[in-house]
């Protein structure tokens, strides 16, 4: 009895017997990591079950923590997947771009790469510890890592001071998170412009004389050219804060 809960403590929390039972030998890590990764691409990483990944995989849910660990390592190993997929769209921009070009397209990159994977844009939201630094084990990149040197050496290269650089990426992360979180969850008005324009013709005219003005105009914006206005307003703005 002893000498069981020694191994057990060995073992670690969360890791089931190594005797085959849990379907360990049926599965690795980037099998889960992989099934998880693009079940995330449509819905909140905290959506993604364990107990659902193993009846699809066909092993107990046991053998996917015996790779994975916790929800929250798993949560880590899809942004850090999120970032390895991100940091290969930028790797294609071209090298020969002034720094506003460069920076117009990385946002358009980010803006896109979380468009297309709502559970990464959600997490990156919602949940401040894994934004950016991932949990990977020995051996693993940290792919999270490598995209803020990556964008904190465009900003050092563009001329931007490291006060400047840091509130710039900021606010710039900031508004493409925004933008694709807008597009994913249909909260850009263009998406609703029959209800919008049903509302302002139901009352008389001059009775609502700001909706009267604005509402049906309001009605057409579409996230994609909000996306844009807003970043050429923050190039504008930093602009004159570059050293020379």
């Amino acid at each position: 009895m002893q000498m069981n809960a020694v191994r057990e403590k060995r073992r670690g929390r969360g890791r089931p017997r190594s005797n085959g039972d849990a379907g360990e030998g049926l599965v690795n890590r980037q099998m889960i990591v992989d099934l998880a990764y693009d079940q995330a691409r449509t819905q909140s990483i905290d959506n993604v079950s364990f107990v659902q990944m193993a009846r699809e995989l066909g092993v107990k849910p046991g053998a996917l923590h015996y790779h994975i660990g916790t929800k929250d390592d798993l949560a880590s190993a899809i942004l850090n997947r999120f970032y390895k997929g991100l940091l290969a769209r930028l790797d294609e921009l071209p090298s020969n771009l002034g720094w506003r070009e460069h920076l117009t397209l990385f946002a358009r990159t980010l803006m896109n790469c979380q468009r297309g994977h709502v559970g990464a844009a959600e997490h990156i939201q919602r949940h401040a510890r894994f934004r950016v630094f991932q949990k990977v084990r020995d051996g693993e990149t940290d792919y999270g890592a490598r995209y803020l040197d990556r964008i904190f050496s465009m900003l050092r290269d563009a001329g931007f001071d490291a006060e400047t650089a840091a509130v710039f990426y900021h606010t710039l992360a900031l508004h493409c998170l925004s933008a694709a979180t807008s597009a994913n969850t249909r909260l850009e008005p263009a998406a609703h412009e029959s209800f919008l324009t049903e509302r302002a013709n139901a009352y008389r005219p001059g009775e609502m004389p700001g909706l009267e003005f604005g509402l049906r105009a309001f009605a057409r914006v579409r996230a994609d050219d909000a996306f844009e206005l807003g970043l050429k307003a923050l190039l504008d703005h930093f602009e004159p804060l570059r050293r020379s």
